[in-house]
């Protein structure tokens, strides 16, 4: 199972939300997850990331709680997310009857 993590946070947060990401990611994920995306671009808004994170099957409740400890950057002040579960293109078409 995919799940898209959506960041945005203000850039006079950064610093701060850098501090927080060093430790979160000092600690090794488990097996069953893996990161393949992480990506950050700067905007006029502030700086949005986009954060990828595949979860092995039969773990998908233990990888979304893991996805989970993101609760610290919460406490930084503009920090905004959303986790949402995604399909590739692939397995999505079949849901409308479709197949490539």
């Amino acid at each position: 199972m995919l799940f898209m993590v959506n960041e945005t946070w203000p850039s006079q947060s950064s610093v701060d939300l850098g501090k927080v990401a060093v430790q979160i990611l000092s600690t090794p994920m488990p097996s069953h997850l893996k990161m393949p995306l992480n990506c950050i671009a700067p905007g006029g808004d502030g700086v949005k990331a986009y954060v990828l994170y595949e979860v092995e099957k039969g773990h998908e409740e233990e990888g979304y709680k893991e996805i989970l400890r993101l609760a610290p950057f919460l406490s930084i002040e503009g920090f905004k997310c959303t986790v949402e579960p995604v399909l590739p293109a692939e397995e999505a078409l079949p849901l409308v009857g479709l197949k490539l």
